[in-house]
């Protein structure tokens, strides 16, 4: 059991290795290769071709620490702000910053020419998809902003569902909102039911089919707080369904399903392997933990574009030079987002959401945990 209010080490641990994946993922894998000067030349390198998989870590990460959040909460309100007073400050410098950079990096950062309107998803933390339904063609300004939209959706159902239900309850809401993305489609596609080709689209986009990650990560939490493995076979076993079931990047083979199994079992030891968790709490691991929020948002499409810019203006530099410079900038810059600029702006927006939680009778904020003996 985690004592007090402390932070668990060994998952902002996690959060640096999902990090470096991810970075790997986009600055040598095959996703951006048409953008990059050494193209595909490292995408076959140890970890390479499953950096992907880092947002599934993300996933079951979230799983596990919301409920910490959800327990020392006093309802949905309190709640909601406590997870957009987190989130925006990160997304409002990241829009800002790649709307800008795109200006004159232009095609050398994948994406197209910016808009205004494309500032819409990322600062509502909503996908696109829907804003087409109100005529507004918004895009992304990164593609790796989907996750933030999987992971905004889940905190607004967890939490209209924690709160009259408690956790148990919960977690199987999740599961039955995974499983029903998972049964509709292709039963609708075996019976050829063109008319509930929009209900499938809505349901895609909304991205439940990775709810199976956050209920698995929440079962872990369960497991260890009332030291039961029942729970924690319940969580490798949902794990494992949602690695099964997880699509695979375009071009990917089936074989490379085993980085989210991989990712699964990663997770699970380090729930009881002391020398894993004392390895994830090395300082340098824990930093990347701390800046990992800013730089997800931000490192894909502007270090890439950065790749590019660099690498036509040295073209003598060794290739492989290029990501590792590039990496070091953006995680300088991602450092001074978080513990220069979002600090800041989180204390501004304070007084806003006092005065809603006053407005809509939520109160203060309880650190006390909603159920005996769970850590806040």
């Amino acid at each position: 059991m985690h004592k007090g209010q402390e932070r668990i080490g060994y998952l902002d641990g996690l959060r640096g290795i999902a990090i470096l994946m991810t970075a790997a993922w986009h600055y040598l894998g095959p996703i951006y290769h048409m953008h990059l000067p050494y193209d595909r030349a490292f995408e076959w390198w140890p970890g390479v071709r499953y950096g992907w998989a880092g947002v599934n870590l993300f996933f079951l990460i979230s799983g596990y620490v919301i409920f910490l959040t959800l327990e020392r909460c006093t309802g949905f309100v309190d709640f909601a702000l406590r997870r957009w007073v987190r989130l925006f400050p990160g997304m409002l410098v990241a829009s800002l910053v790649i709307y800008a950079c795109r200006l004159p990096m232009g095609d050398a950062m994948p994406g197209g020419d910016p808009r205004p309107v494309d500032l819409l998803p990322g600062l509502t933390l909503t996908n696109p998809f829907y804003f087409h339904y109100f005529a507004l063609p918004a895009r992304s300004l990164d593609g790796a902003f989907w996750s933030l939209y999987v992971e905004a959706l889940f905190y607004v159902v967890i939490g209209l569902m924690f709160f009259p239900l408690g956790w148990a309850r919960s977690i199987a809401g999740l599961l039955l909102l995974y499983a029903f993305s998972l049964i509709v489609t292709p039963i609708a596609i075996q019976l050829h039911l063109a008319w509930a080709a929009p209900a499938i689209k809505l349901l895609y986009h909304a991205g439940l089919q990775n709810f199976g990650w956050f209920a698995s990560g929440a079962l872990f939490l369960k497991a260890r707080v009332h030291s039961d493995k029942g729970l924690f076979w319940m969580a490798v076993a949902i794990g494992l369904c949602s690695a099964c079931t997880t699509v695979l990047p375009g071009g990917m083979e089936k074989s490379s399903r085993a980085a989210l199994f991989a990712g699964l079992i990663l997770f699970a030891a380090v729930q009881h392997v002391g020398l894993l968790q004392r390895a994830l709490e090395a300082k340098w691991v824990l930093w990347l933990g701390f800046v990992s929020y800013p730089f997800y948002l931000m490192h894909s499409a502007i270090g890439v574009g950065l790749i590019a810019r660099i690498g036509g203006a040295l073209p003598g530099l060794p290739a492989i030079l290029l990501p590792i410079l590039v990496l070091g900038l953006m995680l300088a810059l991602a450092w001074v987002v978080a513990a220069k600029i979002e600090p800041p702006i989180a204390r501004l927006l304070r007084p806003a959401t006092d005065t809603l939680r006053r407005l809509l009778g939520a109160g203060a904020s309880s650190q006390t945990a909603r159920t005996s003996g769970t850590p806040a």
